[in-house]
């Protein structure tokens, strides 16, 4: 069975075959590498190494069965929504020069595993972005979203602070807050660390972790009323 290969700069097409997965098909034209593990070596996952010289911030991914005319699934990964560059606090990091990472590959619960997976978009550590304009879109409104809400949160810790709130004052504004990542964040640490530490210590931890957090979002996402422009890949 042979390997079928997609026209496109970011595109790994593989069909089932013992032959075919854990293979490249060389078309990425020096941007990504794609590869599919079957399960038998671990997987379902996949593996996506930057062949570009700039570390990457975000990538979309689409998830094809190649006997179906309709993608499976999708997926973004963003390094600074999902932890930023601050490797002290276990987050992810941005995907450098010739850097990979693997990831667990989605498939539908009795359908067939995907055996193409798409790179759609990515955004690059300064700024430059590859891809569909409606996907690039997704990744920076997630980061604007998120600004938000790390300001949302900044502004109640702080309030919190100045007026020397109690446990139950805290956990009574959290509870109203939006289910946003930071405001969950917190919400969690309290339940789980009831009376191990300060409140008042926990509440300057996440003002300082926040406000790292916010400096990143700020920096990576566009000005405002900017759409990001894609870039061509011989550029990269």
């Amino acid at each position: 069975m042979k390997m079928l290969i997609v026209v496109s700069v970011v595109v790994v097409s593989l069909f089932n075959s013992p032959a075919a997965h854990g293979q490249s098909n060389g078309v990425d034209q020096g941007i990504f590498d794609l590869e599919i593990q079957p399960a038998a070596e671990g997987g379902p996952k996949f593996r996506v190494t930057n062949l570009s010289s700039k570390p990457v911030t975000a990538c979309a991914f689409q998830f094809s069965v190649s006997s179906e005319s309709r993608p499976q699934g999708q997926m973004v990964w963003d390094a600074i929504v999902q932890g930023g560059r601050d490797s002290r606090r276990g987050g992810q990091q941005p995907l450098g020069p010739a850097a990979n990472m693997t990831m667990d590959l989605p498939f539908a619960v009795g359908g067939s595993l995907p055996d193409k997976v798409e790179i759609v978009a990515a955004v690059w550590d300064d700024g430059a972005t590859f891809g569909e304009a409606n996907w690039l879109k997704v990744i920076f409104d997630q980061r604007v979203s998120l600004t938000s809400a790390y300001e949302q949160a900044i502004s109640l810790l702080q309030k919190g602070l100045d007026e020397n709130w109690t446990r139950d004052q805290l956990s009574s504004a959290l509870s109203s807050a939006p289910d946003s990542l930071p405001f969950h964040s917190m919400r969690s640490t309290l339940q789980v660390n009831s009376g191990s530490r300060s409140l008042h210590k926990t509440m300057q931890y996440f003002l300082a972790s926040f406000n790292r957090s916010l400096m990143l979002l700020r920096q990576a996402k566009p000005p405002a009323g900017t759409p990001p422009a894609p870039i061509a890949a011989n550029s990269l």
